[in-house]
């Protein structure tokens, strides 16, 4: 590699300034004299020279240095990632040896079925569960993958109320994070599907005759928690729930309806009737 030397030119540099800056040159040029012609030739060969090799030399020192950096810095990286890729199989071989090690490779994921709406016979959380499930298995792990992989798996309406994220997909966009997508799903038919499935297990109860006489406490606890859900009205809870209580209960409840102190709400009414059953059933409270 060419090393930076400090040129020292000839024709040593004169004020110009001064009146004889002419035979200032010349004389300290050529002792013998010579034409003023070949003085100026002197000058540009010097000149030029010192040009050509002082920077030439510069320019190689740059470019060797920078050369010696960037090689250091691609064989330091070489080898780290050399390094990686034995560890990786290391441990994919350890991997194996362990019992069921191998399962991942030996197992076949289904693809996770299509949702539409609520209506389907898979509610959101079931589905959403499949569809982390099968990007886990495929070793599908970026957040934009496994929206792209709910794409292909939804239908309307369901794809039409997601159009935005179709429409970004198109624009070559961003389609942000798994959370948002899920929780955009969540806000469309999570609370739809708990208030269905709500609905159905209240029902259950309305005509669970045998559960609201052995364990009321039960009962009642299970009731106020789906009740909560659903919009039914106060008096639709308070006669479903007169209906199925038992004899013992109806009658202890006598006092309070003749004298219409029966509550007007059904939250009311249940308290009442707990109450009222912690009273005959110390032992069951």
């Amino acid at each position: 590699m060419s090393t930076f030397t400090n040129f020292t030119v000839t024709v040593p540099f004169v004020d110009f300034s001064a009146e004889n800056w002419e035979a200032l040159v010349r004389d300290s040029t050529n002792p013998e004299n010579t034409s003023w012609d070949e003085v100026e030739m002197l000058m540009l060969r010097n000149a030029h020279r010192g040009t050509t090799h002082t920077f030439k030399n510069y320019v190689d020192q740059v470019l060797n240095g920078a050369i010696n950096h960037y090689n250091g810095a691609l064989t330091t990286a070489y080898n780290r990632i050399a390094t990686l890729e034995a560890e990786v199989i290391r441990l994919r071989g350890e991997l194996t040896r362990l019992p069921g090690g191998n399962i991942a490779s030996k197992a076949k994921v289904l693809e996770p079925p299509t949702f539409a709406d609520s209506e389907n016979k898979m509610h959101l959380h079931d589905w959403l569960s499949q569809i982390a499930l099968y990007c886990s298995a495929s070793g599908i792990t970026m957040d934009d993958q496994k929206i792209m992989c709910a794409l292909t798996r939804l239908r309307a309406p369901a794809s039409t109320y997601m159009k935005s994220y179709y429409d970004k997909v198109q624009a070559g966009q961003s389609v942000g994070s798994w959370g948002d997508f899920a929780q955009e799903l969540k806000n469309i038919y999570g609370q739809r599907d708990d208030k269905k499935g709500a609905k159905k297990e209240l029902m259950v109860l309305w005509v669970n005759k045998d559960l609201a006489k052995k364990n009321f406490v039960k009962y009642a606890e299970r009731y106020r928690t789906l009740a909560r859900i659903v919009n039914y009205s106060d008096e639709v809870h308070i006669d479903k729930m007169k209906e199925v209580i038992s004899d013992e209960l109806q009658n202890a409840l006598v006092i309070y309806e003749i004298t219409n102190q029966c509550p007007k709400t059904w939250d009311d009414y249940l308290k009442l009737l707990m109450q009222v059953y912690k009273a005959l059933h110390p032992d069951k409270a």
